[in-house]
């Protein structure tokens, strides 16, 4: 829910209008208008009597059904690391918890969009932001899953980093693309599959969020790896102060590699302890069943990497 209490306290005053005149109007008490003016007053009916005294449409006040969208992605510059496997299925947990979700393939190898069977189309995520499309709601597309929408990638996205370079405010494109949307208030979560480097594109795709999941394969190259990770996200701070790291996602664990796995680990651990989300989401031959079926894992039973991911997705709620 969403209350524009601004909007109705500058149409009183652009009526030269006092609070009591309007409590004289209206038929809502005084104290009550001074309180939903200064955003303590949430009751529908006064607010739909003060709509009416002012000649406001009450649907323009009252946002009943306003979500308060948070914008996350999923970002490694290593290919490899389940980047793609965790922004889907993480998605569709989400999804089955009751909240709306949208789920954009900011890579142009389409490894997202795949996975859940969607097929090429002109309006892309690419098109829109070359576009600075202000209204994304033509390039999203229903899917056959409850609560889960689609932005879907193309293969000519490999060039928008050549593309944006040539933009005004060129880190701020992907932003200003999705700031409508988020004040619309359509979708509780926004997820965003990043390509697997530290490019422009994901430089944009980053400063339009209010979270990073990075995800992270224990072998020692990907561990080294995630401090040049961390420094780009901090280096985004100055365009985006409230961004933040969510965590740190270890994926692809393989107990047949124990050796080097735990070494690793103990390493990430001993680094970015606090950062690391408790779950792990271990190796799984369902997740590749489900990426050659085009449709999410949890449709292919109660699966143990299921299970991994509706507790991560628990963890991500509790630290947005």
């Amino acid at each position: 829910m969403k209350i524009e209490y601004e909007a109705l306290r500058d149409k009183r005053q652009a009526l030269d209008m006092t609070q009591k005149a309007l409590s004289e109007s209206s038929g809502v008490h005084l104290s009550l208008i001074k309180a939903i003016e200064t955003g303590r007053g949430t009751e529908a009916e006064n607010i739909r009597r003060l709509c009416a005294a002012l000649s406001l449409p009450f649907e323009d006040i009252y946002k009943a059904d306003f979500r308060q969208t948070k914008i996350i992605c999923v970002l490694n510059n290593k290919g490899g690391c389940g980047k793609t496997s965790v922004c889907g299925s993480l998605g569709f947990a989400l999804a089955e918890t009751g909240l709306r979700v949208l789920l954009i393939d900011g890579d142009a190898q389409r490894n997202l969009t795949s996975s859940f069977g969607q097929g090429k189309r002109e309006r892309h995520f690419g098109r829109a932001v070359i576009g600075e499309e202000s209204l994304l709601s033509g390039y999203i597309q229903p899917t056959e899953y409850p609560n889960l929408d689609f932005v879907v990638a193309d293969a000519s996205m490999g060039t928008l980093d050549m593309q944006l370079f040539t933009k005004m405010h060129r880190e701020n494109v992907v932003r200003q693309v999705l700031q409508p949307l988020k004040q619309a208030g359509v979708y509780d979560m926004v997820l965003i599959d990043t390509n697997p480097n530290l490019s422009l594109l994901n430089f944009n795709i980053v400063n339009a969020c209010d979270g990073v999941i990075i995800p992270v394969q224990l072998a020692s190259f990907d561990v080294e790896g995630i401090g040049t990770v961390i420094e780009f996200i901090e280096g985004i701070r100055k365009f985006n102060d409230s961004l933040k790291i969510l965590g740190i996602v270890i994926s692809k664990y393989d107990m047949r590699t124990r050796s080097i796995t735990a070494a690793a680990e103990e390493e990430l651990r001993g680094a970015y302890g606090g950062l690391i989300f408790p779950t792990v989401i271990r190796v799984d031959v369902k997740i590749q069943n489900a990426q050659w079926e085009n449709r999410p894992v949890f449709l292919l039973g109660n699966s143990r990497i299921a299970v991994e991911y509706r507790q991560l997705a628990r963890e991500v709620l509790k630290r947005c």
